[in-house]
């Protein structure tokens, strides 16, 4: 019978071996590798074993269906450097067209993550995450406006200058789905007093421009940044996510909070699920991504992201101290750009 250990195969330093020994390392300690290979190719006992024996070749098909159940980079199959690292992207963004697409598949990992019960999604933010901004239309259309204008130099729609107004209904429509998702998965932020920043300093710089259309309307930015950090703030406060806002229901996804006082280097986000897999997004050249499921490096990574919880205070559940004091030192920087808006007018 085959256990835990590895059977020996005809050819100890063959590429097939060599594949079955990564998928080893990814089985829980019960597991038995014969079962799990008839069960994720659909093979019978039998013909598992022999694939794993190497009596049988295993098939480019097979390879790749494992590979991507366990998450192994076939990189190091293909007698690459045992340093080196796969990563997946997807086309660049050139067009708007580009741009939906790449959001309809960030919506579309959200929903892979999602369909494992045991996922859990860590994310250091550097910045807010935005599927926090995406619950919110004005919030979502000043984000994608800034992308769209300033990160790709879309400035124009049919021939007409963007405002926020003309955001496309159906790209926003996708930051909402991507929000909805987002409060469906079990999450861990870390955040610090530099991550609310950037989008302070957005807002200002686009109203001082003129490139917003009314001081209202950057009124109304504020007023949504400070309904947006009420909810993450009541998040907190449970250690779950919102669902329904206005009745403050929550739903069964955890989320878990952690303030650092040092500040954050990048927006990493690191997905776990189906108990022994992984995968890492971090965004390049706007909202462009790189993921990779490589067992070494995610792994890595997951160690950090664990080193730097352990530097941080978590704030959600707990730590009611830290917690007030983190969001009232946030809803006060909210209310000074606020008050700068107020007393000035780009407009006249």
């Amino acid at each position: 019978m085959l256990g835990t250990k590895m059977v020996k195969m005809r050819n100890p330093r063959s590429e097939q071996n060599h594949f079955f020994e990564l998928v080893q390392t990814r089985l829980e300690s019960e597991e038995l590798i014969v079962d799990k290979v008839a069960e994720v190719l659909h093979l019978s006992r039998d013909s598992a074993y022999r694939r794993i024996r190497g009596i049988t070749d295993l098939s480019v098909r097979e390879m790749v269906i494992l590979a991507r159940y366990y998450g192994i980079g076939l990189n190091k199959l293909l007698g690459e450097h045992e340093n080196a690292v796969v990563f997946h992207r997807r086309p660049f963004i050139k067009s708007l067209d580009d741009f939906k697409n790449h959001l309809i598949g960030e919506l579309q990992e959200l929903e892979n993550i999602r369909s494992y019960s045991d996922h859990h999604v860590y994310v250091q933010a550097k910045d807010i995450p935005v599927f926090h901004l995406f619950r919110f239309p004005k919030l979502a259309a000043f984000q994608l406006y800034i992308w769209l204008k300033s990160v790709y130099d879309f400035s124009k729609i049919e021939g007409l200058h963007y405002n926020l107004s003309m955001i496309p209904q159906e790209l926003i429509d996708i930051a909402l789905q991507q929000n909805e998702a987002y409060n469906k998965l079990n999450c861990s932020e870390i955040w610090n007093d530099t991550t609310i920043l950037s989008l302070i300093h957005q807002i200002e710089y686009h109203y001082e421009a003129g490139l917003l259309s009314s001081k209202e309307e950057a009124l109304n930015l504020c007023e949504e940044m400070h309904k947006m950090m009420k909810i993450i703030y009541h998040q907190a406060l449970q250690g779950k996510k919102l669902i329904r806002v206005d009745e403050k229901e929550f739903g069964s996804t955890s989320y878990k909070m952690h303030y650092h006082e040092i500040s954050l280097a990048d927006n990493h986000i690191l997905a776990e699920f189906n108990r022994n897999q992984r995968r890492y997004f971090i965004p390049y050249a706007g909202i462009n991504t790189l993921k990779t499921g490589d067992p070494i490096f995610t792994k890595n990574i997951h160690d950090y992201i664990k080193a730097q919880t352990k530097k941080s205070s978590l704030i959600s559940d707990i730590s009611e101290k830290e917690r007030n004091k983190f969001f009232i030192r946030i809803k006060n920087r909210i209310d000074r750009l606020k008050s700068r808006i107020e007393k000035t007018d780009p407009f006249m």
